[in-house]
């Protein structure tokens, strides 16, 4: 938990880094969310995805996407964690989602 982007001077960016790290950390190590494994393992994905497309913005020096909050893993809900507007790379059969 004492991991961050000091290189990244964007605290939107690093909320979000440090977000993700904090999701990781309560699904792998507190097992938080357990009841809705597949569910959990989606939400975790799904943020790291919106994590990697803020990165790639970051590194093209392009907008950053809006900001949305992390899943909450515990709910009862069982529709996966995605942020409500997606990149077209998303929906490319080729990635393996």
């Amino acid at each position: 938990m004492q991991t961050d982007l000091l290189s990244i001077g964007d605290n939107r960016v690093r909320d979000r880094y440090r977000a993700l790290v904090r999701l990781c950390f309560d699904v792998g190590y507190r097992g938080i969310g357990q009841i809705h494994r597949e569910r959990q393992i989606r939400d975790v994905r799904g943020y790291l995805r919106y994590v990697q497309f803020t990165l790639e913005a970051v590194i093209d020096g392009s907008t950053l996407p809006s900001d949305y909050a992390a899943p909450v893993l515990e709910r009862s809900d069982s529709t996966p964690w995605l942020p409500p507007v997606l990149p077209w790379h998303w929906q490319d059969p080729a990635d393996g989602s």
